[in-house]
């Protein structure tokens, strides 16, 4: 009988065959779900899960065609293909959503990877009349928001990420914010001969500055791993800083100095960490789904919108878009699908669900005409993974109003009116007088052995997956 390490060879042997036929016959679909932290990544996995896997029980997919056709035999979930990373926590998301009270699957704290095989009969032609059913194999990848900010620093220098960093700690909240950072970097001997004590020092009051960003709900905190660093907490290349100076001071670095042992600690994040991420989990995809919280931005007013607007724009140009070919497909592949969802669609009436698509349609619109133009296929639309409010009907005035009921964070039943939705990005002015307070709910309550509800999930499937499943 082999041993151990001969099996686990021709079984890696045998799953890479098995990809590989999969992917010449496009039967295979590497789904990234792209999304800032608070988005919902954890949460539009789990009920994406869900619904596949209660298709053909108590799910709710009328607009999934092969679905709605009869021709989905089953769902199940396989051992995912990369062995190293941690399984995606399906059973515990679960969990904490069918207790009672419910609450939210616990945020991301590394990266994990969940692999479905979808069995379904195929529509017609060909294959209809050769094969009783086909497979078809969905990977999707979860990860911490936060460290999605870093990609794009592989196309910064040293000196071009602290000209960004300086800049930003000039606007608005962040003047305040980063005033205490700014007045150790001012007084900090750059080019002395390294000292990794002071260095530690003043990488933990930049670090300070971001965690501060962050709750105070701006978007653009980066680096990422220094408010999430996972298995890197306490390790030198996250104790770096921006360099507060002139150009001309560059050329007074020297070899072993403060400044020059900087630029190497952020050269070794972006080539050591971040380079190898992006090419491991964010080099081959196929389809994508950007989830954006429009909601919780407009509730933190001007400058966590616009940041959350920049980042987003900022972070799609780290994916690969355009048209599939045979080729691309098994060596290079390409996001030739794309859905911008805004989420927590349900966090608002549904008359006013098509000011949230218009609003996100703003926010993302010039990269939009690019993706166009590269010939992908674009959908924007607002959805809710887990729907966690019900819509009812009152008086005001002598007219029917849209209200929403269902259980604050403290789990006390609330009724309200949100309230209305801008369709584009509101004036400064309405900012400094109104604002905007749309309510956070906690999940439904409801019998654990039925689907989670949901809006929209069946047509996102249908337009990312569908055509996969003719």
């Amino acid at each position: 009988m082999p041993d151990k390490p001969l099996r686990s060879f021709f079984d890696n042997l045998q799953n890479k065959a098995q990809e590989t036929a999969s992917r010449l016959a496009d039967k295979h679909v590497r789904l990234a779900v792209t999304g800032l932290s608070g988005a919902g990544k954890t949460a539009f996995i789990t009920s994406l899960v869900n619904q596949l896997l209660e298709s053909g029980s108590t799910a709710s997919l009328p607009f999934f065609s092969v679905v709605k056709e009869a021709r989905l035999m089953g769902v199940k979930r396989v051992a995912q293909p990369d062995l190293r990373l941690a399984r995606f926590a399906y059973e515990q998301g679960m969990g904490a959503l069918n207790n009672m009270p419910p609450a939210w699957p616990e945020p991301t704290r590394g990266v994990s990877q969940i692999r479905l095989h979808i069995k379904y009969q195929p529509a017609g032609g060909l294959s209809k009349l050769l094969f009783e059913h086909s497979t078809m194999v969905l990977d999707i990848l979860d990860y911490p928001g936060e460290w999605l900010l870093d990609l794009p620093l592989l196309s910064l220098d040293f000196g071009q990420w602290s000209e960004f960093c300086v800049s930003q700690m000039q606007q608005g909240v962040r003047q305040s914010l980063s005033a205490p950072l700014r007045e150790a970097l001012l007084t900090f001997d750059w080019f002395a001969a390294g000292d990794e004590v002071k260095l530690l020092a003043l990488s933990e009051q930049f670090r300070l500055y971001l965690k501060e960003c962050k709750a105070a709900g701006l978007e653009l905190v980066q680096p990422g791993r220094f408010v999430l660093p996972g298995e890197l907490e306490g390790a030198p290349v996250l104790q770096f800083v921006p360099f507060l100076g002139d150009k001309a001071d560059w050329e007074r670095v020297s070899a072993g100095s403060n400044l020059a042992l900087l630029i190497e600690r952020y050269e070794q994040y972006r080539d050591k960490v971040v380079k190898p991420f992006y090419k491991a989990y964010f080099s081959g995809f196929d389809r994508q789904i950007v989830l954006v919280d429009c909601l919780s931005a407009l509730n933190r007013g001007e400058q966590a919108f616009d940041e959350l607007q920049q980042s987003i724009n900022w972070i799609l140009k780290s994916f690969d878009y355009g048209q599939n070919s045979l080729l691309r497909r098994l060596f290079s592949p390409r996001i030739d699908k794309l859905i911008f969802a805004a989420s927590k669609a349900d966090h608002v009436t549904p008359d006013q669900q098509d000011n949230l698509i218009r609003l996100l349609e703003s926010m993302v619109h010039n990269a939009r005409q690019d993706m166009r133009y590269q010939g992908v296929k674009i959908q924007t639309t607002a959805l809710a993974s887990v729907k966690a409010s019900k819509v009812g009907q009152t008086q005001y005035q002598g007219q029917k109003l849209s209200v929403l009921s269902g259980h604050d964070m403290h789990g006390q039943t609330l009724s309200l009116y949100p309230g209305d939705v801008p369709a584009r990005r509101p004036a400064p002015t309405f900012w400094q007088t109104q604002g905007f307070e749309f309510p956070q709910f906690l999940p439904p309550r409801r019998d654990p052995l039925t689907a989670l509800p949901h809006i929209r999930m069946d047509q996102m499937l249908e337009f990312l997956l569908g055509d996969k499943l003719q």
